[in-house]
């Protein structure tokens, strides 16, 4: 026998006798709020975890983190900038990624009047679509060989009731405050749209689709936030929220891949 074949069949009785291969997630914006907090759970429950940032620096909370968890491995990437993206795929070819959480993105506070009619920064409207928008198509592009190897197969996408467009306009008729960031909202509105179009596209490969809303979650940038007490009193605690997120990762599959859901299963309204 060539020892082709014998290393062959040697490895195929390895790897039957072997544990299964934990699943791998890779998250963006990994380094606070909902993306830290995806990092912690799913390292906490034995996943190999992919956690990214844009810093020019490892931020303390993920050097914390990767202490905690050595396995845990940790990339830069802005998703904005396409050369860092094509680093961090390189470093990463070859390796099956179950699930690409698309988390980083920028909201802005309500009374930020750059984003308010009369006053519009059209610069910073640009910036928003950049990362809310064209960089979870960018991280999708760039990583879809890794999760078409892989045997869970999901793109998934934190976006927002703002990016629903009844949501919004119920809210004009309420005066809820949601409806005064016009680039938050409509940059969530044409990620909703692109992963309907992704989902298409990658259906013949197995890979489900999909787009959440977190709901109203405590985290730093909400703290300030001057909305009515009804809603501050329904906002959930971080763990809350990504906990129900990640059972909605795990129910996703080809028949409701190109959906549009809530961190409690409800269909979103578009």
């Amino acid at each position: 026998m060539c020892e082709k074949v014998r290393f062959g069949i040697l490895a195929v009785l390895i790897w039957a006798g072997s544990p299964a291969l934990a699943d791998t997630v890779l998250i963006t914006g990994a380094n606070s709020g909902i993306g830290l907090e995806f990092a912690k759970q799913y390292a906490a429950d034995g996943w190999d975890v992919i956690a990214t940032h844009r810093r020019s620096t490892t931020p303390d909370a993920l050097a914390d983190l990767q202490h905690q968890y050595p396995g845990l491995r940790i990339e830069r990437i802005d998703v904005t900038d396409p050369e860092m993206i094509a680093a961090a795929a390189k470093n990463l070819e070859g390796v099956p990624i179950d699930v690409v959480i698309n988390n980083a993105g920028i909201v802005g506070t309500f009374e930020d009047t750059r984003q308010h009619f009369g006053s519009f920064d059209f610069e910073l409207f640009e910036q928003f679509m950049a990362v809310n928008t064209a960089g979870p198509l960018r991280i999708a592009q760039a990583f879809y060989p890794n999760v078409v190897a892989s045997k869970q197969k999901k793109i998934v996408a934190i976006s927002s009731a703002a990016g629903s467009q009844s949501t919004v306009k119920g809210g004009l008729a309420q005066g809820i405050p949601i409806v005064n960031r016009y680039w938050y909202n409509m940059s969530k509105t044409a990620l909703n749209m692109s992963f309907i179009q992704l989902a298409a596209n990658t259906a013949k490969d197995g890979v489900s689709v999909a787009v959440y809303h977190p709901g109203l979650v405590r985290v730093e940038r909400t703290a300030n936030y001057q909305l009515p007490e009804a809603f501050k009193a329904m906002a959930l605690d971080v763990d809350e929220s990504v906990g129900a997120l990640r059972q909605r990762f795990a129910e996703l599959n080809s028949e409701t891949s190109g959906g549009f859901y809530a961190f409690d299963g409800r269909t979103m309204p578009w």
